[in-house]
């Protein structure tokens, strides 16, 4: 069913048609007969395509790298409260690290599908720019939590350096000075910020980091990390070392590690992880982790699109949120003695 059969049908033009549809003001008579026409044809307008030749969609895209991380969900409650505030609806794609996925998805902003995108996966400038080829639309994406500095683009996030070098510095402080390093093999921008705050911290207390002490992930996942800190316990002897990772997820992986071999918490091992999901305060021992402004992140993402796609601010913004180091069981200091 076409929309030229829901004009003839109700005796009115496919532009009236088009303003019942779209809730413009047309006369009560007229719109009674519009509607009628779309119940009794059972018409479904086709919302997509009429997008395409309004100005504005009122939608803006999120995408994430893995929507199963769980340290993203108070990032899109902010992000969805924000927007559904300003009178905007959302959509969410995982790229899955796919950067031909992640292209297409950018590649909505040309089609006018969405006003406006943000952006928590890492991709540099030039290849963004061979799907859109428009500066003044590439301006419409705003970087959250990951980014590329030299993009020229929005970012918000908070200074991963900074925190890792506290959270670090909070390990040494307990007595901790073998410390060892859970990251990921893909080189995000998180976490070789987190690796310098590491080294930076290890350093400034007379200590150096052993290359051997640096356990790189193929995935982010419990499963994964537990496998490492496996091959760690049946290789080496595990006495009064300190465990940074960048994020909960693989600190959670460490945790359940430790415990099946039944190494103590925090006497022989000491643990700090990064975001502060939920999960963190509940495993047991919980676990001291660098907790993030998820929400807040979220809502200062879409007040920041919303001024590139209003045009009240073109230019980059840096916003730099604060973080909190949530001290736990991990490494407590108080069983220590």
């Amino acid at each position: 069913m076409k929309i030229n059969d829901v004009a003839e049908y109700a005796g009115v033009s496919l532009a009236t048609v088009s303003r019942v549809i779209n809730g413009k003001k047309v006369k009560k008579e007229t719109k009674e007969k519009v509607e009628e026409a779309i119940k009794k044809l059972n018409y479904t307008p086709n919302f997509m395509a009429s997008s395409l030749q309004r100005t504005k969609s009122n939608m803006i895209l999120i995408i994430v790298p893995e929507i199963s991380n769980p340290y993203y969900s108070a990032i899109l409650e902010g992000v969805e409260v924000t927007a559904k505030g300003m009178g905007y609806n959302i959509i969410l794609g995982s790229s899955y690290s796919s950067e031909a996925q992640l292209l297409d998805y950018l590649n909505l902003l040309n089609t006018k599908l969405v006003d406006g995108i943000i952006l928590m996966e890492k991709i540099e400038k030039e290849k963004i720019m061979e799907k859109i080829k428009d500066e003044n639309v590439f301006k419409k994406i705003v970087q959250c939590s990951e980014y590329i500095e030299e993009n020229g683009l929005t970012y918000i996030t908070i200074d991963h350096k900074k925190a890792a070098y506290e959270a670090v510095s909070h390990l040494i402080s307990i007595g901790k000075k073998d410390i060892y390093l859970f990251s990921m093999k893909k080189d995000y921008t998180y976490s070789t910020l987190r690796r310098e705050g590491l080294i930076e911290a290890m350093k400034d207390n007379g200590l150096e980091f052993k290359r051997e002490n640096e356990i790189l992930l193929d995935e982010l996942s419990i499963k994964e990390a537990q496998k490492h800190m496996n091959i760690i316990l049946n290789n080496r002897e595990v006495k009064n070392i300190g465990i940074f990772a960048v994020s909960d997820v693989i600190a959670i992986g460490v945790i359940k590690a430790l415990n099946s071999k039944n190494i103590k918490i925090p006497q022989e091992a000491a643990i700090v992880g990064f975001d502060n999901i939920d999960f963190s305060a509940v495993i047991e021992p919980s676990l001291t982790t660098v907790s993030q402004p998820g929400y807040e992140l979220g809502v200062e993402s879409v007040k920041s699109l919303m001024r590139k796609i209003t045009g009240e601010n073109n230019n980059p913004e840096k916003i730099i949120l604060d973080y909190e180091l949530i001290v736990r069981e991990t490494t407590n200091k108080f069983v220590l003695k």
